[in-house]
């Protein structure tokens, strides 16, 4: 099974519980949490441990933080040899969610936390461009300096200063 079917799967797991949004969160926190950090993701990817070593380490950490579902989840996901797919993963499960509530899911990057105002005018304004509803992944990421990149599917608008230095940057060097 590849990820995209393990990952529908999970989402109508989720799906099925009373507490759906609160899993669907925290499960999406975890991974981000996972993906976010290199040495974690170096021991998810190698082979030489075992899925029972990373479950156990995974249930140290998260078991006081998550409900049981959220960590039954995470669980399963590793027992079935999906560690080293967890970024996939986690995006595939957020468009999946977006999708099942009618929305398409939009990646924001951002240098700075966007407040729930300027959330707000973002999502107005995809809406009408896109016709539906939409979901934001906010991610901040103060090495972009200043500026937002938004990516639904496969469009991206990248208005990040970082990325236009890059530009000049290339430019320049090509003179």
């Amino acid at each position: 099974m590849g990820t995209e079917s393990f990952s529908k799967g999970l989402v109508e797991i989720i799906s099925s519980s009373d507490d759906s949004v609160k899993i669907e969160e925290e499960f999406l926190q975890v991974l981000q949490v996972l993906n976010s950090n290199t040495e974690a993701l170096d021991v998810f990817r190698n082979f030489g441990i075992p899925a029972d070593k990373k479950i156990e380490a995974i249930s140290s950490i998260f078991s006081k933080r998550v409900t049981s579902m959220t960590l039954d989840l995470i669980t399963l996901t590793i027992s079935q040899g999906y560690a080293d797919n967890l970024s996939d993963i986690e995006q595939q499960v957020s468009n999946y969610i977006a999708e099942k509530r009618g929305a398409a899911l939009a990646k924001v990057i951002s240098a700075v936390e966007l407040n729930d105002s300027t959330q707000n005018d973002l999502k107005a304004a995809l809406k009408s461009k896109l016709g539906r509803d939409i979901e934001l992944s906010l991610k901040v990421d103060s090495s972009v300096i200043g500026g937002i990149k938004v990516s639904i599917g496969e469009r991206t608008f990248d208005g990040l200063l970082s990325s236009k230095f890059s530009d000049i940057q290339t430019v320049l060097e090509g003179r």
